[in-house]
């Protein structure tokens, strides 16, 4: 993976921790890490094209939110995740998406529909073609668009803290088969749901894709966590 370098985008130390901590907010929340996974600073220094400093001090904001755990000096880690813990988070997601879901029905434009089916296509390609990484990138981009189209900002925040912590879990999509047909998939009734202002069909069906795909995580967790000598 190429280097990101954030020194060379900005010159203050403060500037480089806020990007180093946004990016790796980008990556938690896009499934690039595991479930237990180990996180070591110097790598990912090395890796952002910056020194141990901003990367100790995103990790730290990480740490408070509650989306790391501090193991030393020198790493950290992605938490494991338990059956409570996905049944839980499953449940907060669907109440606040769904919501979501059906209000943005309320204010999507055909254009804000077009979208969404373009992020669904690449996504479905992307699944077909085996690129899971990008797959799961995808599966996050439309979530977060149908949740910033309801025009709620508080509740977009509160998601996205969700979607910080369950990205991770979120892994295991990558190797999972489809559990639909890809012209069956949730993500098409949530789309019709907000082409046609139908707010519960929105919402039924982001709930039903969160349930099901949720469901299927929860009985491959052994498999999704990292275990601690990993």
């Amino acid at each position: 993976m190429a280097m990101v370098d954030l020194e060379a985008q900005a010159p203050t130390a403060e500037s480089v921790a806020g990007r180093a901590h946004q990016w790796l907010r980008r990556e938690l929340m896009r499934s690039r890490f595991r479930p237990g996974e180990k996180l070591k600073l110097r790598q990912l220094a090395e890796e952002l094209g910056v020194s141990l400093t901003p990367v100790r001090e995103a990790i730290a904001r990480l740490v408070s939110e509650n989306a790391l755990e501090q193991l030393d000096h020198r790493s950290a880690r992605v938490p494991p995740f338990s059956e409570e813990r996905v049944r839980e988070v499953c449940e907060l997601r669907m109440e606040l998406e769904g919501k979501a879901a059906e209000r943005a029905a309320e204010r999507a434009t055909p254009a804000d529909v077009a979208r969404l089916a373009a992020i669904q296509a690449r996504m479905t390609e992307a699944r077909l073609a085996g690129r899971g990484l990008e797959m799961t990138q995808e599966n996050e981009r439309f979530h977060m668009t149908v949740c910033a189209l309801a025009g709620m900002p508080v509740l977009l925040q509160i998601v996205e803290n969700l979607w910080l912590r369950c990205g991770p879990l979120n892994f295991a999509l990558q190797s999972m088969r489809f559990l639909h047909r890809p012209e069956e998939h949730p993500h098409n009734d949530v789309i019709r749901g907000l082409a046609a202002g139908d707010g519960a069909l929105a919402r039924l069906a982001i709930q039903r894709d969160i349930a099901v795909y949720s469901d299927a995580i929860r009985r491959r967790l052994p498999a999704v966590n990292v275990s601690a000598s990993g």
